[in-house]
């Protein structure tokens, strides 16, 4: 993994903490936990790639057709309207407008997972997810140390807004420390 020219990046959100904040809130009208992983990651990878100069291809792993048909219309959402939260409590990440993402999103495609991309995602993405729920996890800590993760090149003042996103962690932390 450290051979290739790739920086991990991704957003995970804790199913229980999602739940247990948003579904006093919505109910069942809360979103797919896809939608909100989708658009964060997405977006952050886009503004590196603008900050390099360059335009983002966005590859996802092939899935079944309702699946794919609403990823792409995420995709399409971000370029259209751009990120999908309420602007008064997402101020802190500086988000992206429309007419920004749709000049950078340069392309969206799903690919089989018998492609080299996507095993070299799947490779990147358990130990990112891990890394949330134990930051001492071999693999992690090996991606960490190959500075192999997007949160290894960023300045400490843009991780809020670009890094590696872990979303509803409380109940996570809490679980970590009452089992220690």
């Amino acid at each position: 993994m450290a051979e290739h020219p790739i920086l991990g990046h991704g957003c995970v959100i804790d199913r229980p903490g999602y739940n247990a904040r948003y579904l006093p809130r919505y109910g069942r009208q809360r979103w797919l936990l896809c939608k909100t992983a989708f658009s964060v990651v997405v977006e952050r990878a886009a503004k590196f790639a603008l900050r390099h100069g360059c335009k983002l291809k966005v590859f996802v792993e092939r899935s079944d057709r309702k699946t794919d048909r609403r990823v792409a219309q995420y995709y399409e959402d971000l370029r259209a309207s751009g990120m999908p939260f309420d602007t008064r409590t997402s101020d802190r990440y500086a988000p992206l407008d429309a007419a920004t993402l749709a000049g950078t999103l340069y392309e969206f495609r799903t690919k089989k997972k018998t492609s080299p991309i996507m095993q070299l995602a799947d490779l990147y993405l358990w130990p990112i997810c891990m890394g949330g729920y134990d930051a001492a996890n071999r693999t992690f800590v090996r991606l960490r140390q190959d500075r192999r993760l997007i949160d290894n090149v960023l300045d400490p003042g843009d991780l809020t807004a670009l890094g590696i996103k872990y979303s509803c962690w409380e109940l996570a932390a809490k679980r970590t420390t009452n089992n220690s």
